[in-house]
Parts: structure tokens; C-alpha cells; sequence
């Protein structure tokens, strides 16, 4: 059973929250606060599963609450309750690794579905460290390293739906070089178009081939993979807002704001497209396998 800590200066809101944890059985409120003058305290010596905070709190608002939560040592799930709308606020937040918002005027029904999507989301991190767990204490583990991070990179294209793509291949390649770079020179930065050659001049076949093969089509192959991985996440967004694997991969391997223009332009009110980031979208993934 998940604990939580509900954190907010409306009493309305907090017994609302607290009522519908109980009512529908997501867990146990271990404490709740009407504001965030003790919060960081409060929240370390609990250690709640998963921490609801308002973003206007006072006197510390709920993003520098969480950033000394992380400096810390706090590694629970977070929900941010806001009222606010305002882009560079929300970004604010997504930067700081909050995925899971619940929108004032409180609706219950958004409530109890973005719980029960964290509750998910901490359910499945729990089942993969056991396997971990178990695996490490047969034979040290069996599937070794480099095995399990391959496993997880194609996991992550699969979720995004172009593991089929033209591009797909190319692109796991790209990953592959720019995490041995990255193990061999960590303190230096690399550049896309050296990873590109790399990668293009190991295969022979490419080199022989100067019209599909060459630098250009290979970095157009990329990007367009990559903006179909961008078009079937906004497309997962439109149809559910709170579909996991939305949550996990919006900032993650995007910038939330093109995502966001993505979904305008799937449905019509656009004529403009959301623009992707190849390095920010490698460096997502390589994030994902702890490199």
C-alpha cells in the first residue's frame, strides 16, 4: 500500500484529496501540511511513496520545496496541484522532474486517474528492481550489461511505436556510438555530425553507396524517425493525457511545448509541426539506461 503526503494551504483541497485516497482505497495519508514552512523536514523524516504539493504554496513555493527534496535524498513520485497556466511556470516544473499534475478546481475524477497512474508507474519500478534484485543474486546476473541496456533502448522505441521504422536501426547505432563516446571521453562534449560519420563509415555498405547511404540521407533517416516517435506520443496524448508512457517520455525525450504544438497540428489547428531535438532525444534515453 503506497503512503502519501498532501501538502497545500487550501483545507479544502487537502481533505478532498485525502477523502478520495480513502474512499477508493489508492493508500494511507501519513501527514498532511497547510503550508511549506516545514515541509522539507516533514516530508524527510516520513518518506511518503508519493508527495501531492501545491505549486503556490507559501511561504517556499512546491518547485524549491522539491528541488531541496531531490538535493537531499527524496526519490518518491511527485504530483504537483496547480492552478497555474502560465508556460514558463509549468516548464519550470517539468524541468525540475515533475511529471504528474492535477489541475485546480479540484476534479475528482482527474484525481483518483493520475493516482492511479503514479501508483502504476511506482508499481512497475518496484517489479523491474526485484528482477534486478533476483537476477544479480543467480550467477551475478544474467543478462549482462550491454545486453539489458540494448533491451531497454529497442523497450523505449517499441513504447514510442517506430521500432519498425526505416530509420530505426540507424538510430540505435547513433545511440550506441554516442554512449561509448560518452564512457570513453566523459568530460568532453561530442558532435552529432562526427557521431553520424562514425557510424556511417563502419559500414561498408554504406560506404559504397553514395546515393541512399551517404551522410545526408542517413541524418534525414534519423530525424525522420525521431518525428514519428514525436507524432505517435502527441497522438497517445490527444487520445489520454495520462497514458504512462506520455508521461515518462513527453519531457523526457521532448520539449514538452512541442509536443504540446504537435497535438495542435494532428488536430487541425496548426499548419505548423512540433519541432524535435535529436541530441536531446538520444540524451533522454541514454538517461534511461543510467549512462
Amino acid at each position: 500500500m503506497n503512503t502519501f503526503m498532501i501538502i497545500d494551504d487550501d483545507i479544502t483541497v487537502v481533505k478532498m484529496i485525502g477523502s478520495l485516497i480513502k474512499k477508493h482505497e489508492l493508500g494511507k495519508v501519513v501527514e498532511e501540511l497547510y503550508s511549506s514552512e516545514h515541509a522539507v523536514k516533514e516530508v524527510l523524516f516520513y518518506n511518503p511513496d508519493i508527495l501531492l504539493i501545491d505549486y503556490l504554496i507559501t511561504p517556499m513555493d512546491g518547485v524549491s520545496v522539491i528541488q531541496i527534496l531531490q538535493e537531499r535524498g527524496y526519490y518518491g513520485k511527485i504530483i504537483m496541484i496547480s492552478q497555474v497556466e502560465d508556460v514558463p511556470m509549468i516548464s519550470k516544473a517539468y524541468h525540475q522532474g515533475i511529471e504528474f499534475f492535477i489541475s485546480k478546481p479540484i476534479n475528482a475524477i482527474e484525481v483518483v486517474k493520475v493516482i492511479k497512474n503514479v501508483s502504476y508507474s511506482l508499481e512497475l519500478e518496484r517489479s523491474l528492481n526485484k528482477i534486478k534484485s533476483a537476477l544479480s543474486s543467480v550467477v551475478h546476473s544474467s543478462i549482462n550489461n550491454i545486453e539489458e541496456q540494448e533491451y531497454t533502448i529497442k523497450n523505449i522505441l517499441m513504447d514510442l511505436g517506430i521500432i519498425g521504422e526505416l530509420g530505426c536501426q540507424d538510430l540505435i547505432k547513433v545511440i550506441e556510438e554516442v554512449k561509448e563516446f560518452k564512457k570513453k571521453n566523459s568530460q568532453t562534449t561530442y558532435r552529432l555530425q562526427d557521431i553520424y560519420e562514425k557510424v556511417v563509415n563502419r559500414n561498408k555498405k554504406m560506404k559504397n553507396d553514395s546515393n541512399e547511404k551517404n551522410m545526408k540521407s542517413f541524418e534525414q533517416r534519423i530525424r525522420r524517425t525521431i518525428q514519428k516517435a514525436l507524432e505517435n506520443l502527441a497522438q497517445l496524448g490527444m487520445d489520454d493525457y495520462y497514458n504512462p508512457i506520455f508521461i515518462e517520455y513527453a519531457s523526457l525525450l521532448f520539449d514538452l511545448t512541442q509536443v504540446k504544438q504537435e497535438m495542435k497540428y494532428l488536430e487541425g489547428l496548426s499548419h505548423d509541426r512540433g519541432r524535435i531535438n535529436i541530441k536531446k532525444f538520444i540524451e533522454g534515453i541514454l538517461t534511461k539506461i543510467n549512462m
